[in-house]
């Protein structure tokens, strides 16, 4: 998404908006970036974590990281040369975050509806979920996610020399993970009324119910953290308005180890086990 764009015609932005957006975005930075690297090692490190869907979330978090370690730091910089030096972005820049920030949010949306078919076939059929991760849908999956949007990326750059087909087929992804995670979840809360009455099915179900409901809950801040950014982009609209969107399109990249944290015991308990050997406590 074209945040860095947003400019005035002077190249400036004022202090009033230039100082706040540089602090939210420095704290996003950073805990997004530690959020995000605490997730992959947690999956990493801890046996318990160590399962075909977790691989998932590993992926997802490595997403997030190219948002916060490379994107975040690209748009501190265009807000700070705007701010104090009234400096536009030279166009390589610009490309590269251009890109970059797509290829994030295309990548991460992706997983959303990857994971949640994931978790359709953890609740409906759970007998055979671990074999149909581990005999391809793992690997189909997380090819299917990185490989749409960078081959996106690479056309956009070849066959388009403006942003409007990236923006097109950016939001392209973007209904299409919607609707499938829309699909999936449905078809979840469809299987979970049919067991109601099967008790002690539906108690096998428990833990996957919750982790559905985890990542529904992470699906639906993606999506409000990002439609107020794809429609001002739209509206045209290039103004400091849009780096307070862009501002909250890329804080969800931190968001995610936040949730995990608070909603999945296991996620917390490695969380906290990496800091203490960290910290040596």
């Amino acid at each position: 998404m074209n945040v860095s764009s947003a400019n005035t015609n002077s190249c400036s932005l004022p202090m009033a908006h230039g100082i706040p957006l540089i602090t939210v975005n420095a704290i996003v930075c950073v805990l997004g970036s530690l959020g995000n690297v605490l997730v992959c090692l947690a999956i990493a490190t801890n046996s318990r974590l160590r399962r075909a869907s977790n691989y998932l979330l590993f992926s997802l978090a490595i997403a997030d990281l190219i948002m916060t370690l490379i994107c975040e730091p690209i748009l501190l910089k265009f807000i700070s040369q705007l701010t104090f030096f009234h400096k536009c972005r030279t166009s390589t820049e610009g490309l590269v975050y251009d890109v970059l920030t797509s290829l994030s949010c295309q990548t991460s949306f992706l997983h959303l509806a990857s994971i949640s078919i994931d978790r359709f076939v953890a609740v409906a059929f759970p007998l055979r979920h671990k074999i149909f991760m581990e005999k391809g849908g793992l690997k189909i999956m997380l090819i299917a996610s990185w490989s749409l949007p960078i081959l996106n990326s690479v056309l956009c750059n070849i066959i388009s020399t403006g942003s409007t087909y990236l923006y097109f087929v950016g939001v392209g992804i973007f209904s299409f993970s919607g609707l499938s995670i829309f699909f999936f979840h449905f078809l979840i809360v469809v299987v979970l009324l049919y067991y109601r009455k099967k008790t002690k099915q539906l108690r096998a179900r428990t833990v996957s119910v919750r982790v559905t409901c985890t990542l529904a809950i992470a699906t639906g801040v993606f999506i409000v953290c990002w439609v107020p950014l794809i429609t001002v982009t739209f509206a045209g609209r290039r103004s400091f308005l849009h780096f307070w969107m862009g501002t909250l399109a890329m804080s969800n990249s931190a968001m995610n180890f936040v949730i995990y944290s608070a909603r999945m015991g296991d996620f917390k308990d490695a969380y906290v086990g990496i800091l203490r050997k960290m910290f040596c406590l």
